[in-house]
Formats: C-alpha cells, structure tokens, sequence
C-alpha cells in the first residue's frame, strides 16, 4: 500500500510529470506526500532565471539574478590558459528559486486533492539527498523524473534518478 511519497522537483517538465503522478497516486490513496527540493548550486544563472521567471518570481529577485548575470565571468589561470568560473549564486537565491518551485508543486498537489503535503528544502548532492529525505520521512515510494534540469555532469558522471534507483531502499518511479 502507498502510504507516503517523497517527489523531488527542480521545476523541470520532467518534475513536473513526476509531480502529477504522485499527486494522482497520494489522492486515490490517501497517502501523505513530502515535495523535497535539493538547492541548485550547481545550475547555471540562466537555468535559475528562467525557473524565476516560469514561476513569477518577484521584481527583486528577478533583479538580483539579473546583477549577478551582469557580473563578468571570473577566471583562473592554469599556465598561460585562463579557464572561466561562475560567480557562486547567493544562498537567499536558491532559497527563494526553491520557495517558488515547491510552491508550484504544492499548487498542483493540492488541486488533485491531496491533503497531507510537507515541503522540504535541503543542501547536498541531489541523489543522497533524496535517498536520506525518504529515510527522515519513512516514505515507502519516490517518484522522480528521470532528467532534471541536469548540466554535462550528470551526462558524464551519471544521472541522479538512475543513482537514487539504484540506491534508494524503496520503491522508485522514474517519469519521462
């Protein structure tokens, strides 16, 4: 029986899929649903604006991703090559892109009619992170997409979804 889901989302479509589902699921059977977001320190500035702007981000967050757009790539040398680095995204940016991600997810929980809904945010390597929130919750099912909004990491090192799969001790569903 399905008694408590845990949905990661990154506002990705994947995500999204992923968060119809496990509304539709929580609804027929009343379970309760743990909508986690791991912060995206990883994404790039322009994957973080446009998730503010799909989700009505407000003008003075749109504004602080927009001076940090504008900031000049930093670089570090190695020899006589200097290779680009990304100005690190303040923490009360990821907070307030995941406050409006989880949100949205929230929204659609509770339009299929699911009652028991809790949000999580947390810090960490995504596929951990999803594997320890279903432990702390005692969830007997993830359902996750199985892209997120990813970066050539994910290609190189292996997909998150595929990671917690393969880890996770409960039973996981990966949407396309």
């Amino acid at each position: 029986m399905i008694t408590n889901i845990v949905v990661p989302t990154d506002g990705s479509d994947h995500a999204k899929k992923a968060c119809d589902l496990a509304g539709d699921l929580a609804a027929k059977y009343g379970a309760a649903v743990t909508i986690l977001h791991v912060m995206m320190s990883d994404a790039s500035l322009d994957q973080l604006q446009l998730l503010a702007t799909e989700h009505g981000a407000d003008e003075a967050l749109m504004k602080q991703i927009e001076e940090l757009v504008q900031l000049p790539m930093e670089s570090f040398s190695y020899g006589s090559d200097a290779v680009p680095m990304s100005v690190p995204v303040p923490q009360e940016v990821l907070t307030a892109i995941g406050g409006l991600v989880t949100a949205a997810a929230r929204k659609a929980m509770s339009e299929k009619g699911v009652e028991n809904i809790s949000v999580q945010m947390v810090g960490g390597h995504a596929a951990g992170a999803i594997i320890d929130a279903a432990e702390r919750t005692g969830a007997d099912m993830i359902i996750m997409g199985s892209r997120g909004l990813g970066n050539l990491k994910g290609m190189l090192v292996g997909s998150v979804s595929h990671k917690v799969n393969n880890l996770s001790p409960v039973t996981c569903v990966t949407v396309k």
